[in-house]
């Protein structure tokens, strides 16, 4: 009888290992993969609008970093937000109650983000699209939108 028991109990343990076997490995359900790697800006618009002053156009940079998450399907690494996004279908989006702060000159300003997306529209290119928040040093609160174009360069 303990030796029938031991079976099963080493039985299910089998069974439950090979389970858990099955689920790991390349199943990579929510893809994480189709957005890690760097990625190049082929066309990009951003401005920072301030209420009494002009527009401003903020230059993104030349490349989007996207890597795997910890809290996150994925983390941006491109800049010193390191946002964290979610992935649903082709889409990822930015996690709600973030902020980061940046030095805007004359001190400490915050970014939050209202809406943030990374959206594939090819194995091979992608739109970004957002809005945010700014709140510089001098209490001026601003809006910080864009949309962009994007080329993947790598998939590490």
């Amino acid at each position: 009888m303990a030796n029938s028991r031991l079976r099963m109990l080493l039985l299910g343990s089998f069974v439950g290992l090979a389970g858990a076997g099955l689920g790991c490995g390349g199943n990579d359900a929510s893809g994480v993969s189709d957005y890690v790697g760097t990625w190049s800006y082929t066309q990009q618009q951003a401005t920072e609008s301030c209420p009494g002053q002009s527009d401003l156009s903020i230059n993104l940079g030349t490349t989007k970093d996207l890597r795997e998450g910890v809290k996150s399907d994925l983390v941006d690494t491109s800049t010193i937000c390191n946002y964290r996004f979610d992935i649903k279908d082709k889409i990822a989006s930015v996690q709600s109650g973030q902020s980061c702060s940046f030095n805007d000159g004359s001190g400490t300003a915050t970014e939050t983000p209202s809406s943030w997306t990374f959206t594939l529209t090819s194995a091979t290119t992608a739109e970004e699209k957002f809005t945010a928040v700014d709140t510089l040093s001098s209490g001026t609160v601003c809006s910080f939108t864009g949309v962009a174009h994007l080329e993947r360069l790598t998939k590490d």
